[in-house]
């Protein structure tokens, strides 16, 4: 996802252009994309870099933390970024006249997962699990054994 800003940098401070992003996929380390990004963004000239702003819109593909499924989700990103031909701490690198804008897409995407991540809020978790862990011969036994407590000689302090 990268734009030419070769005009831009000629401009003085103050000025800003509008872009729109639609049918960009770019691969993203440790995510699945499955919708193109969409979105808007706009450039400004600042006094030694580029800002960049804007919203854009995706669906990525996750993990049910309970069902172990797979599903879509749809997500939307706020981007605020600074770029410079000579990089600071906070700046990304303007090369060749163009700045890249998959590394910003790719962190807030990844900000946005939430911790625990759910195909839907009442997710039942894994189906007939507890049919699937009992179904050995003699299970009422096994059951008991396992069920079974047993008291310690030893109360209280030792």
């Amino acid at each position: 996802m990268h734009i030419n800003v070769r005009d831009i940098l000629v401009e003085s401070v103050g000025y800003s252009r509008a872009y729109k992003i639609s049918g960009e996929r770019p691969e993203i380390d440790g995510l699945t994309l499955t919708r193109d990004i969409e979105g808007e963004i706009t450039i400004s000239r600042l006094d030694s870099s580029l800002l960049v702003r804007g919203r854009v819109m995706t669906e990525i593909e996750l993990e049910c933390h309970r069902c172990l499924s797979t599903f879509s989700r749809p997500t939307h990103v706020n981007l605020a970024q600074e770029y410079a031909e000579s990089p600071m701490d906070d700046q990304l690198p303007i090369e060749d006249d163009e700045i890249d804008l998959a590394p910003v897409i790719g962190q807030e995407l990844i900000l946005d997962i939430p911790l625990q991540i759910l195909c839907r809020p009442d997710c039942p978790g894994i189906q007939d699990a507890a049919e699937q862990y009992t179904k050995e011969a003699d299970t009422s036994t096994r059951v008991a054994q396992r069920a079974r407590i047993t008291k310690g000689t030893k109360r209280g302090r030792t």
